[in-house]
């Protein structure tokens, strides 16, 4: 071999050992978001298919498809998942970054909603007597959890929790926010409702991080069009019009 191929060999097991670019291809994104879902007994089962046809509308328009093509990349990754006192898987982690992506992922939605509305209809006839508490802590640990596992990478994430209560197991929802904010993660809130002091609560207690705000859907006829402007904001840390939402913090 002569002194050109033995030292291209040489650069490339240099470069396998130190896990440069043969070994260590990255998909990036612009953003990576995950949503939780609140599935305690104080939203209602209609309230979820309000949710579910809400999300879908909103990851479908046009809007949010150009908001994601913007970007550097043009692409985010997309998570959800459920919580009350447990966290209940719904969407893996996924790309979205143009119209069909968006319609796989709405499909995807709809069926993990269907079955965990069909389960929670059995389930809830067995709660019924005891209910089930709203854990905010936990839908924000687990969020964490899988924001640090997302298999894309990029240098924003984004916590978006979606539900109509304080927490209430155990202490509030506070040490929990602060500690995931100390890893860099962007927390905002849709408050299901117009309770002023679960506004507060959210604002206060829930949200936080570069650009953070709060939300929230006064009536189901607006839930589409709050959680689109809610999305475009996560994506482009913006209003639709925009101006820069204001820190809660």
């Amino acid at each position: 071999m002569n002194r050109l191929g033995t030292l291209g060999v040489v650069a490339l097991a240099y470069v396998l050992l130190a896990g440069g670019p043969a070994t260590s291809i990255e998909t990036e994104t612009d953003i990576n978001v995950v949503t939780g879902i609140d599935f305690s007994h104080s939203v209602g089962l209609d309230e979820h298919l309000i949710v579910q046809e809400g999300l879908a509308e909103a990851l479908l328009s046009p809007e949010v498809i150009r908001a994601i093509q913007h970007g550097q990349h043009g692409r985010i990754g997309f998570a959800l998942f459920g919580w009350h006192t447990k966290t209940l898987p719904m969407l893996p982690w996924m790309l979205i970054g143009s119209a069909d992506d968006a319609r796989v992922a709405v499909q995807r939605i709809r069926a993990a909603f269907s079955e965990q509305i069909a389960t929670e209809t059995t389930l809830r006839r067995v709660e019924k007597r005891f209910g089930r508490p709203t854990d905010l802590s936990r839908a924000l640990s687990s969020a964490s959890d899988m924001l640090k596992a997302a298999p894309f990478r990029s240098t924003r994430s984004v916590i978006n929790i979606v539900g109509n209560g304080p927490d209430n197991v155990g202490a509030d929802a506070q040490g929990v926010r602060d500690a995931t904010l100390a890893l860099g993660f962007t927390i905002n809130g849709v408050v299901l409702g117009q309770n002023p002091d679960v506004i507060e609560y959210f604002q206060q207690k829930v949200a936080g991080g570069p650009g953070s705000f709060v939300e929230h859907v006064p009536s189901s006829e607006l839930m589409a069009r709050v959680l689109t402007r809610k999305f475009i904001n996560d994506i482009v840390i913006g209003f639709a019009d925009g101006a820069a939402p204001k820190p809660d913090h």
